[in-house]
């Protein structure tokens, strides 16, 4: 557990990160369809608050439950959202906040929190430091998702 700390900080410094380089990307960039079977720029970033929403809820309920059971987020499958119709600074702004709320909340969990375990059907095992790392890596694979479609040249793609 010695590296809940490092995923907590890492945690709160995501939409920051992601705001920042979504104000680096030009805007004719945001929603472009640069590979047909893949989100635009603009759709992941507005996934990322979306989810966040989820996430935070995950967290909640950890710490009204003793054993959650939580289902599949899916999105094209168990959760159906237009991410292209989202305006992109609500959604930012959104992130923020909600993340604040979530690592605010992480930061007061204890150790009877922390131990809890839940019933998760996509895994063998979930519990919220579990969450937490999967948050984490949520967060950095759709911000490399996001930098790979603004950089990567056509050739490439």
């Amino acid at each position: 557990m010695k590296d809940l700390n490092a995923i907590i900080s890492c945690l709160e410094h995501s939409p920051f990160i992601l705001h920042s380089m979504i104000e680096d990307i030009p805007s004719a960039l945001l929603k472009m369809k640069r590979r047909p079977e893949k989100w635009t720029i603009h759709e992941n970033a507005c996934h990322l608050a979306t989810a966040e929403v989820m996430i935070n809820k995950r967290f909640k309920t950890f710490v009204e439950e003793e054993t959650p059971v939580f289902k599949p987020y899916l999105p094209g499958s168990t959760v159906h959202e237009d991410l292209l119709s989202m305006d992109l600074n609500s959604a930012l702004a959104q992130f923020e906040e909600l993340r604040k709320d979530t690592t605010d909340l992480l930061k007061v969990f204890d150790s009877s929190i922390w131990s809890r375990k839940a019933s998760h059907p996509e895994y063998a095992d979930y519990d919220p430091r579990i969450l937490a790392r999967h948050t984490l890596m949520h967060d950095h694979f759709h911000m490399y998702r996001i930098e790979e479609l603004w950089l990567t040249k056509v050739e490439f793609i």
